[in-house]
């Protein structure tokens, strides 16, 4: 299958963000405009998903494997309420 080879450029991007594509693609070992391609082609694939899918069938993996940890819903509530103080904690200090 053929492919079409196009350009896209992109201006006005804070030079943070710019480090950080570069930095993510690195770490994935490939070149910043890759992961960018990557980046949109994800993207894209999410939206279309979100259009034609229901909440259920997106989220039935991670249901099924919730079910399959043995995890209780009062497990997962403490749990998540433990990371949510950490994190409360942790950008108050920074606020101060």
């Amino acid at each position: 299958m053929s492919v079409a080879s196009s350009t896209i450029h992109v201006s006005g991007l804070p030079k943070g963000v710019l480090s950080a594509l570069r930095s993510h693609a690195k770490a994935a070992g490939v070149t910043p405009a890759d992961y960018a391609k990557q980046l949109i082609e994800d993207g894209i694939s999410l939206l279309q998903q979100a259009r034609t899918k229901s909440f259920d069938e997106l989220y039935a993996s991670t249901q099924e494997r919730f079910r399959e940890s043995g995890m209780s819903e009062q497990e997962l509530d403490k749990l998540v309420d433990a990371a949510r103080t950490r994190h409360y904690r942790r950008t108050s200090i920074k606020k101060r």
